[in-house]
């Protein structure tokens, strides 16, 4: 087909949409609903991946992580065997790095939080509320590659031993406590209870919306006397450069198993795991959040799509005299399709713009309110187009090739 017959095809095509506004603005708009859904959850999806996988390089190479439960199994109802499970104990850690030749530094990890009443730590009359309190040994900062002393200094091995009453605090922690003065050797009262500021942490920022710097770092020993019903241990276990990743596995779960007294013919009471593995898990989750987007999308799609259809069908029997004057003077019959086809496409392509347009705008809807990462992805943007191109070319097919094959002495005396 010529280039010139085209675009006035096309010019056609235009006017037709531009003389019906409302009638094509509501015809397109589950074309609109499906490709907001398409870029604004890959935008948001995309952003979280990318934000997730920092997050996990940002804590340093070659880690493995050591937990009562393997990856996913909270998912769903726990078995009995798992609910009865006994908690890592924290001198794991010493054992591990002690007997695991591939191993250089572990770390055990632990959470206090509290919804009801919420946590609190205060300074005079400065408070903050819920800070992420920890408690972890001496090699901390050697697992956590991200974290790093600003001022002061981190605990010791001997302060962690003794049970000494310090801390290291965060950026966040600094702000709200110490708004114009030095934390250093300040007294913070946490749960009641006395901890002196021995160092600060420098600022990492958020990860997908929740702020990583109010954070309150205490040595296990201590951790232990504060809030002895708590014990929900992790170990975090750092190889040495050039160490196997699956020996090392092995040498850490052999220890665990003599620890635990698992038998030799009994699976692990316990579960060792990579960073990989928790980015499969992670993937896992966005994957099928992913899913359920393609599902409402496609709904929207296929809504929009009938909707073309329909309107299309109408518009060829609004115009039945335009088709039988424009076949009487010459008009080829797929020239007629064409022209009702690219209409088609037209609105749908249309309708795809409006919802690219509206799902970028999404996106930093969510980006400011909730703080998510958000990655417009201009893959998605060139899919989102190519799909609704696709709804226009396929629904507009029945109604283009109705209009092609009417009749032109009939079509004439079409009132």
């Amino acid at each position: 087909m010529r280039g010139g017959l085209v675009k006035e095809i096309f010019g056609m095509a235009l006017d037709s949409i531009r003389t019906n506004k409302l009638r094509s603005s509501l015809t397109i708009l589950g074309i609109v609903i499906g490709v907001l859904t398409i870029v604004g959850m890959v935008s948001v999806i995309e952003g979280l991946n990318a934000s997730f996988a920092k997050q996990l390089e940002s804590m340093g190479s070659n880690l493995l992580f050591v937990y009562r439960f393997e990856p996913g199994v909270h998912f769903g109802r726990m078995p009995a065997e798992l609910r009865k499970r006994k908690p890592i104990a924290f001198d794991d850690a010493e054992a591990i790095e002690r007997s695991c030749p591939s191993v250089a530094a572990v770390t055990s990890e632990v959470q206090y939080f509290r919804f009801l009443p919420p946590t609190r730590a205060k300074y005079l009359a400065n408070e903050i509320e819920n800070p992420q309190v920890y408690g972890a040994n001496h090699r901390y900062l050697q697992i956590y590659e991200e974290h790093t002393i600003d001022t002061g200094r981190f605990f010791t091995e001997t302060e962690n031993l003794n049970k000494r009453e310090v801390c290291v605090v965060g950026a966040g922690v600094v702000d709200a406590l110490f708004p114009k003065q030095e934390p250093l050797n300040k007294t913070i009262t946490l749960e009641g209870k006395k901890l002196l500021v021995i160092g600060t942490l420098t600022r990492i920022g958020k990860f997908m919306g929740q702020e990583r710097d109010n954070r309150i770092v205490i040595p296990t020993g201590t951790f232990r006397k504060f809030f002895p019903g708590e014990d929900d241990v992790t170990l975090i276990v750092k190889l040495r450069s050039g160490a196997s990743l699956p020996r090392a596995m092995d040498e850490v779960t052999n220890v665990m198993r003599l620890r635990r007294k698992v038998k030799a013919n009994e699976k692990n009471n316990f579960g060792v795991f990579t960073q990989d593995t928790i980015a499969g898990l992670y993937t896992q989750l966005t994957g099928a959040a992913f899913l359920v987007m393609i599902i409402i999308s496609s709904i929207g799609l296929v809504v929009g799509g009938i909707g073309v259809m329909n309107i299309m069908l109408v518009s060829v029997k609004e115009r039945t005299r335009e088709i039988g004057l424009r076949k009487a003077i010459g008009a080829r019959r797929a020239e007629i399709r064409n022209q009702f086809l690219y209409e088609a496409i037209v609105l749908t392509l249309s309708g795809g713009i409006v919802g690219i347009i509206c799902g970028i705008l999404l996106s930093l809807l969510i980006k400011s309110l909730s703080g998510l990462p958000i990655s417009v992805n201009a893959l998605s943007i060139i899919a989102a187009l190519a799909v609704s191109t696709s709804v226009g070319l396929f629904f507009g097919i029945y109604p283009a090739s109705q209009a092609a094959k009417l009749d032109p002495v009939k079509a004439l005396h079409y009132e």
